[in-house]
């Protein structure tokens, strides 16, 4: 018998979901037009990094041509669950739009997670987390954007089932932390980061901390174990191992915890305060960073005087020393892996708590609370038209890049048209990167784009470099070309004749070795 609108209002659940969507309603309009207009030429123009390149249009986890099973032995195992529902049809626009809904609708679970009411935070934080260059470079994965949004949103939820659902529904909280870590490993810093501001709010507020803390572990480490066990019934069902460090085994990574606390506290100073590796602050964002940062200090402060309890200021004390340390949980689990931005989802949280400490904080005196929100507003509005303008400069440097790419590929497809090996049914193998060539990325925005719009289209690696030409060729000019085999790719790059070969568009780029047509765009191992 399925309920009425009206009967759903009424039910309890209902009825709580129904006043939540209500009340947010032009929190999450406002954010998801702010958002996909913010990435609009992301999406629109199709822009790639390396790995979408390589994939293409039609991907589905675990059956990449190559290298079967490989998102399950990266511990992706829910990727293929996510594909599947897709049909492997990777359409960036679609893909953009159902990630910044995961995104915003994220946003807007942490305003409620932190028991939020003022509109600054109602509507800044859903855009600072979904107008984050953190997004802008998962959305240039097209073919796991939205399942990225989407463990994101799982790992925010997972924390809210723990804190606020009733007794026994942890385990609602440990099934979404698994399905969340089966799709991108990396969102177990968002729920260790947010149970850690939890805690610190609880124990700030002089409630009950204990049950809560109780309530966290028992869903954290029940989720994480069922998501390790399902890997493990897949591994074995493939018949496959874990790839590369995730393949060392608990005893390798408890010996690695000593660098990896190092790793976890150095990157998160590194992405508040540095130009490079994780994240660029060139467009005022250290600014913002700082002026949270130090107000918010000021405040905890004062907050902790007012206390009067020494267990409970050194509590706090210890709670906001171990937040790097959880957000940046990954660093602690895996030593040798350096953290790239895609991987820094929990980092963009911390503006957000920033901003609900400066509003739960119960200070008295209404100007002096009343100035440091104003202050902690002022620069989450920084903080927002940064990203935005950070976008915008990686956009339009991804942008350039492609539009050289593509005119090169365009250029070279001509001249192999016009080679008689070609037209006799030669095999055909390009190889190199454009920017190491004789074609230098000219942009005045690429230094203070991000590393992965600096990195370009292609691999430096032969075979996926060969792979990413194909792609291009196929995506962009719709013309397939007689590609030779990885095998032969590699043997035929390794050769003494083709490492002689000058670049394009030099005489002599375009050559035929051992039957098949060679195009030199750059020097390549």
């Amino acid at each position: 018998m399925h309920m009425t609108w009206q009967e759903i209002k009424q039910h309890k659940i209902g009825a709580t979901l129904y006043s939540w969507c209500y009340q947010n309603r032009w929190a999450f309009i406002v954010a998801m037009l702010a958002a996909a207009a913010v990435h609009y030429p992301i999406y629109a123009y199709q822009l790639r990094n390396m790995d979408s390149m390589h994939v293409g249009s039609l991907y589905i986890a675990d059956l990449w041509e190559f290298n079967p099973y490989w998102e399950t032995e990266q511990g992706r195992w829910g990727l293929r669950l996510v594909d599947m529902l897709r049909g492997g049809i990777n359409f960036p626009a679609l893909s953009a739009l159902l990630m910044i809904f995961f995104y915003v609708l994220a946003g807007l679970l942490v305003v409620r997670l932190f028991d939020l009411h003022s509109r600054a935070a109602k509507f800044l934080i859903p855009l600072m987390v979904a107008c984050s260059p953190y997004v802008a470079e998962v959305e240039t994965f097209h073919y796991c954007s939205a399942a990225y949004g989407l463990s994101f949103f799982l790992a925010v939820l997972a924390v809210y089932e723990a804190v606020y659902a009733p007794p026994l529904w942890w385990a609602v909280g440990a099934l979404c932390l698994m399905f969340s870590l089966s799709m991108y490993q990396a969102s177990l810093g968002v729920a260790a980061g947010l149970c850690v501001m939890m805690l610190l709010i609880a124990v700030l507020q002089q409630r009950a901390w204990l049950p809560l803390l109780r309530r966290m572990l028992i869903m954290g480490i029940s989720g994480s174990v069922a998501y390790y066990i399902v890997l493990k019934l897949f591994l074995k069902l493939y018949d496959a191992s874990l790839f590369g460090s995730y393949a060392d085994g608990p005893i390798e990574v408890l010996k690695g915890v000593p660098q990896g606390l190092v790793n976890a506290y150095r990157d998160f100073a590194v992405y508040f305060t540095q130009h490079y590796t994780i994240a660029q602050n060139y467009y005022g964002q250290r600014l913002a960073y700082a002026g949270a940062l130090i107000v918010t200090l000021v405040v905890l402060v004062l907050w902790l005087v007012k206390l009067r309890r020494k267990t409970a200021a050194l509590l706090s004390v210890v709670l906001v020393l171990l937040l790097p340390a959880a957000i940046n949980v990954t660093d602690i689990l895996n030593a040798n892996t350096h953290i790239e931005l895609r991987m820094a989802g929990a980092l963009v949280l911390v503006a957000p708590f920033c901003l609900a400490l400066l509003e739960k904080c119960p200070i008295k005196g209404k100007k002096l609370a009343g100035w440091s929100l104003a202050v902690g507003t002022v620069c989450s509005v920084i903080l927002l038209r940064g990203y935005v303008v950070q976008i915008n400069n990686d956009a339009m440097v991804m942008l350039a890049q492609k539009n050289k790419i593509v005119n090169l590929a365009n250029r070279i497809c001509l001249q192999l048209e016009q080679n008689p090996d070609y037209q006799a049914g030669a095999e055909v193998c390009i190889l190199g990167e454009p920017q190491k060539g004789m074609y230098d990325d000219v942009s005045p925005l690429t230094e203070r784009a991000s590393d992965l719009a600096q990195f370009g289209l292609l691999s430096f690696d032969p075979t996926f470099n060969a792979r990413g030409w194909h792609s291009l060729y196929w995506e962009e000019l719709g013309i397939n070309l007689n590609w030779c085999s990885d095998e032969r790719t590699r043997e035929l790059c390794a050769t003494e004749e083709f490492q002689n070969m000058p670049v394009y568009p030099q005489e002599g780029s375009i050559q035929t070795i051992d039957g098949v047509v060679m195009v030199k765009v750059a020097e390549i191992q």
